[in-house]
């Protein structure tokens, strides 16, 4: 049994397709068909139900890929066990929310970069339950969240901090020139905020709807890059984490609303499946994550960290 059919066969598992499995491989198609079709030969079973198009794991094959995953690992920890003192070469996938992404991540990435440059790094957005259900898939090797507290049986955390959410607006906004403005006043203004059941959006809705309160967007959208440039250009209220506000908030461009009975807490949350070897590339991230908040417009000295492993929170 060869370790390249073993890839190829997680691979296709992964990608839910042949084709997309050859493309991922660069492979063509039909040289990952005889790899499968080798594999059935060698264990006697079928691996996947063919209908069509679609493809699915038989459930010898669910079993299967379990074992292979499980071998793989081992074979990754074996192979890193004997890079101990060499630089870090490998490759890390981190999934993480739109907003983190745009005001988080440059720092981080950029800093991780400065010290692992031989890291081949892949960031991908997208929505919490998106990214949690790739994680559990093995498709991603970290998940960097700011949402509701998240727990489950399959995942490690190694990153659990607080964050405020506040109501903003353009400084020249009406509201930014009230003390204190009432909830109620509040939710009657022009809203721009995050799809409805994404992150700190549900937070919200869930809040409002203990005092029978809802809220009406006239636009919702995942783009926060777009909620913050309309909210630059006085086109209303959003809901938003402070933390990747904060530089304009101190600029005096944007106000936080002080509406008094509305504290709203979201997390800053770094998972990984459990179960999941943990490679150097993993923990050095792990290690720069928890070295400092790493917010936008913190200046933290950072400058003499390098990879030293890191311990979960269970």
């Amino acid at each position: 049994m060869e370790l390249r059919d073993l890839r190829t066969f997680i691979t296709v598992v992964r990608e839910c397709s042949f084709s997309k499995a050859a493309v991922q491989l660069g492979y063509s198609q039909a040289a990952v068909t005889i790899q499968i079709r080798q594999l059935e030969d060698e264990l006697g079973i079928r691996l996947f139900d063919r209908l069509g198009r679609q493809i699915q794991l038989t459930n010898r094959g669910r079993l299967f890929f379990d074992h292979v995953q499980c071998i793989l690992d081992e074979l990754a920890e074996a192979q890193d066990s004997v890079k101990e003192d060499t630089e870090l070469t490998g490759s890390l996938t981190v999934g993480t929310i739109d907003s983190l992404c745009s005001y988080l991540f440059p720092r981080i990435i950029g800093r991780y970069h400065e010290l692992y440059p031989r890291v081949t790094l892949t960031v991908l957005p997208d929505t919490p339950s998106v990214l949690l259900d790739a994680l559990n898939k093995n498709e991603l090797d970290i998940v960097y969240l700011l949402d509701m507290k998240r727990t489950d049986p399959l995942w490690v955390k190694v990153l659990d901090e607080p964050e405020e959410a506040v109501f903003v607006t353009s400084s020249q906004h009406p509201l930014a020139q009230k003390p204190s403005p009432g909830l109620d006043e509040v939710l009657a203004s022009q809203f721009i905020l995050t799809e409805k059941e994404a992150s700190y959006r549900r937070i919200l809705d869930l809040t409002l709807n203990k005092s029978g309160r809802e809220i009406h967007p006239f636009l919702q959208t995942r783009n926060t890059d777009l909620i913050i440039t309309l909210l630059e250009q006085n086109r209303g209220v959003s809901f938003l984490p402070r933390l990747i506000l904060e530089d304009r908030i101190a600029s005096g461009v944007f106000s936080v609303l002080d509406v008094p009975g509305v504290a709203v807490k979201v997390w800053r949350q770094v998972f990984y499946r459990r179960n999941k070897w943990v490679t150097r590339e993993m923990n050095a991230f792990f290690d720069l994550v928890r070295s400092s908040s790493l917010r936008p417009y913190a200046d933290a000295d950072i400058s003499g960290l390098s990879y030293k492993g890191t311990a979960p929170i269970l």
